[in-house]
Parts: C-alpha cells; structure tokens; sequence
C-alpha cells in the first residue's frame, strides 16, 4: 500500500528543516510521496513499478 500527500507545502518546507527531511527521505523510497499536483502524482505512478 502508497500512501500520497499531494498539495503544495513550500510554504512549510520552507520554515522547517525537518519537515524538507522528511520528504526528502519519504520521496526516496516507495511507500509514502509528497507530490505537488495529480499530474505529478500520475506521472510518479507510472514510473515506478
């Protein structure tokens, strides 16, 4: 199972450096994304088997 968060939180990465490590490490794997935007999420799905 994914679990995807999409929306844009620039804003909070901005003010948190733990925040921005936390989806730097979640983006790296296959479990859990923060993505912007459904095309960014569509275009996540298919690239990743």
């Amino acid at each position: 199972m994914r679990l995807a968060v999409v929306g844009d939180i620039s804003a909070q990465l901005a003010e948190s450096s733990a925040l921005r490590a936390l989806v730097h490490e979640s983006n790296q794997g296959g479990q859990i994304w923060f993505v912007p935007d459904l095309d960014a999420l569509d275009t996540r799905l298919r690239t990743t088997r």
